[in-house]
């Protein structure tokens, strides 16, 4: 099912912890771009009593294929 979803999605970014996530989520918001984000866990990360886990997620952002550009310069602004 998912794979029919981002069939028509363009994976426009990778974030890389919460801050690279945030700060990609409000640009494209900013700029009136839908997205998808998509959060996978690094499986070695340490428990976040630890360590700061949430720094070791990565997030797939998904814009539509139409939006692809505009995304790239909402980031690069």
């Amino acid at each position: 099912m998912r794979w029919l979803f981002f069939k028509k999605k363009h994976l426009a970014y990778t974030a890389f912890g919460d801050d690279m996530y945030y700060n990609a989520a409000g640009k494209f918001s900013a700029h009136g771009i839908s997205y998808d984000a998509v959060l996978k866990v690094n499986a070695n990360a340490t428990p976040p009593l630890f360590n700061n886990a949430a720094n070791s997620a990565q997030y797939d952002f998904y814009v539509a294929k139409k939006d692809r550009y505009r995304a790239q310069q909402a980031l690069n602004r």
